[in-house]
């Protein structure tokens, strides 16, 4: 077996380690999407593209790049499980296709951007909670008063 030279080792180990150090690592949401890096506190106009299930949607900023929302402080059934399709389809009469506010709070596990959702002056999850198609998420937006009324 032929030896790999110490110099030709170590320039490759050093060329490795610079590439590593140069190339920035793309934030959660970005990687999530692959072009359009988002930060909490972001407030923005985009097009909603797809309805994924009731609390996750896939927009085109007005400014460009392509975002994966989570729904800020709402849970909604899955698409496979009792109204996971009522709540998909009632969520696409409101936003789908249509242009919404959103506003980032976080960024969440799964990389997607935690945010609500206005579409002409409502909110998308009061919306949901108010036709019973989902739920009040309180422990991850527990001062959402609104959501909490409306879930009653």
């Amino acid at each position: 077996m032929p030896r790999f030279p110490k110099a030709a080792f170590l320039q490759t180990a050093f060329l490795a380690a610079l590439l590593l150090v140069a190339v920035p690592a793309p934030n959660a949401a970005q990687a999530q999407r692959g072009d359009a890096p988002v930060e909490p506190g972001q407030t923005f106009t985009a097009r909603v593209l797809e309805v994924t299930d009731g609390d996750t949607y896939d927009v085109r900023r007005s400014l460009g790049g392509e975002v994966t929302i989570r729904l800020h402080g709402v849970d909604a059934p899955e698409s496979a499980q009792p109204y996971g399709t009522a709540a998909t389809q009632a969520a696409r009469r409101y936003v789908g296709g249509k242009d919404v506010r959103v506003s980032v709070e976080e960024i969440g596990r799964y990389g997607r951007a935690v945010a609500s959702i206005e579409v002409q002056g409502g909110n998308l999850g009061a919306m949901l909670i108010g036709d019973g198609l989902a739920w009040h998420y309180e422990q991850y937006a527990p001062n959402e008063t609104e959501y909490a009324r409306l879930q009653k």
